[in-house]
């Protein structure tokens, strides 16, 4: 007989104790951003060299617009770092992103079909990675955490690769006949 009860007591998700990013998180988004306006202002500074009709017409709003994006961003940066953070629990990993559009993402274990480890350039002088775990049926990664530290991330890839071998069922053997 099926018998669907109704649950009256919702564990709540705000009772999850989140882990902050490395240290290096920050500086690493930093980083990445600078070598984003670096060359986006070598641009904009070789169209002003040479059309002058531009620079003449925009030469203010250059001077004060790009440095005010600039620092925004980098303070939107060490917000969004700041509270960002992971919780591994024995059944499930949890992250939580975000300033204005708050996301918390929990994929329980049991669901995960394999994990990569990603080291760009910078990752790897700042020892950090990032940790991209799928499920069955995706392409794309079911979640993706950035900013951990290489050492944090090959400890979850093995925590999650022996939650995997405990709860996997034997093979089914089948006796001779």
């Amino acid at each position: 007989m099926f018998n669907n009860q109704q649950i009256m007591d919702l564990p709540k998700h705000s009772d999850i104790s989140f882990k902050p990013l490395a240290d290096k998180a920050l500086l690493h988004t930093q980083l990445n951003w600078l070598a984003f306006y670096i060359p986006l202002i070598g641009v904009l500074i070789a169209v002003c060299y040479f059309n002058e009709t531009f620079a003449n017409n925009a030469q203010t709003y250059l001077l004060i617009g790009v440095p005010i994006l600039v620092v925004i961003s980098m303070l939107y940066n060490m917000l969004g770092i700041k509270l960002q953070g992971v919780a591994v629990r024995s059944h499930d990993i949890a992250f939580k992103k975000g300033i204005i559009w708050q996301q918390v993402t929990i994929l329980p274990l049991a669901r995960v079909q394999h994990i990569e480890i990603h080291r760009g350039p910078i990752e790897r002088k700042l020892d950090l990675a990032s940790l991209k775990l799928f499920s069955a049926g995706g392409v794309s990664a079911d979640l993706q955490i950035s900013g951990l530290t290489h050492d944090d991330c090959k400890n979850i890839r093995q925590f999650v690769q022996s939650y995997r071998q405990e709860n996997t069922c034997p093979e089914l053997e089948f006796a001779d006949e």
